[in-house]
């Protein structure tokens, strides 16, 4: 099931319907549809209603879900590259990739339409998005897509991003930082690490659960996870070799 809806969100999210367009089509409060989303419970009557409402039917709802379950993982080393040929590209690529649409790109950053679409249309030339009419996108890559190792994108993070994310006290009201060093056993480094891939998995739903949602209701945040051997330099400089 959860499958039909992330394929049903990407229908809504193509065709710029809103939570509240489909509770007004159904006979629904806005918060009812937002349950049933949440909770992922539909009747068949409800779900055709909505398929009739996106001008799709059921098969090719199914059509989508099988597009998505194959969308793009990794990108090449050649797609990295294009992302990272400019800032602007990277501003452009990093926000599609997360959920920005043509017209609140356009509201918030200085692009010019002709530039927008150039940069879009580099995306589609790519296959990472489709580049649908009036300007909707749809991507073509999966929601948890990871960057290459040693890639470019990953460079490019670490030079721009990395350290300028870690010069801050984290005392804010949504802060979090929290610092844990131990000595482990490969079998708990294991654990650990299989623990942060499940909770990136959660942080990444609930992502995509808030893509929905009006621009203004959101909040840019950053989330780091990361468990790697490490000695600090400080000790390091005292070990008897």
């Amino acid at each position: 099931m959860r499958s039909i809806f992330t394929a049903l969100k990407t229908e809504l999210k193509s065709r710029g319907v809103t939570y509240l367009g489909v509770a007004n089509h159904i006979g629904l409060t806005e918060a009812s549809v937002k349950r049933m989303f949440s909770q992922e419970d539909i009747s068949l009557k409800r779900l055709d209603s909505i398929c009739q409402l996106l001008e799709i039917d059921l098969s090719q709802l199914t059509r989508t879900n099988d597009a998505d379950t194959r969308a793009l993982k990794l990108l090449t080393e050649v797609q990295e590259l294009e992302i990272v040929s400019d800032e602007r590209q990277f501003a452009v690529s990093f926000l599609v990739l997360n959920g920005w649409t043509y017209d609140e790109l356009l509201k918030y950053f200085d692009f010019s339409e002709p530039e927008l679409i150039q940069r879009l249309a580099k995306l589609d030339k790519l296959k990472l998005i489709e580049l649908l009419p009036r300007n909707r996108i749809k991507l073509r890559v999966a929601p948890n897509f990871t960057w290459r190792k040693k890639g470019p994108i990953k460079t490019f993070f670490a030079t721009h991003f990395q350290s300028r994310f870690m010069e801050n006290q984290f005392e804010g009201e949504h802060d979090f930082l929290r610092f844990m060093s131990g000595m482990y056993s490969p079998l708990t480094c294991s654990i650990i690490q299989k623990k942060l891939h499940d909770l990136a998995a959660e942080i990444d739903q609930l992502n995509q659960q808030d893509r929905d949602l009006p621009l203004e209701q959101r909040v840019p945040f950053a989330v780091l996870l990361a468990i790697r051997p490490w000695h600090a330099e400080f000790f390091e400089k005292m070990r008897k070799h």
